[in-house]
């Protein structure tokens, strides 16, 4: 199920086989990356998403490709991301 929706492609929410656990799939075409001109910030979050691991941020448990995709496997959160949060409400209480 398609949960999000990106300048490069989409996000789905994806089960694990075996341990039944809900990650978030984030797929981004390469050839829409490269005509956008954005493969070093790509690459600036996956690196940067592979060296961090903290309980109040959404981390990455794997990433990988293929020929047409690149793909980032992360906690799933359900209930939209920060920034469509404080596009509705500036403040919380």
């Amino acid at each position: 199920m398609a949960v999000g929706k990106g300048g490069f492609g989409k996000v789905w929410k994806v089960e694990q086989k075996g341990t039944k656990r809900i990650y978030a799939m984030k797929l981004m075409s390469k050839a829409k990356v490269i005509n956008k001109k954005s493969v070093s910030s790509v690459l600036n979050e996956r690196n940067f998403l592979a060296k961090l691991s903290h309980p109040f941020i959404v981390n990455m448990a794997n990433a990988f490709q293929d020929r047409e995709y690149l793909y980032l496997i992360m906690d799933y959160l359900d209930g939209g991301d920060l920034r469509y949060h404080l596009g509705n409400r500036p403040f919380f209480s």
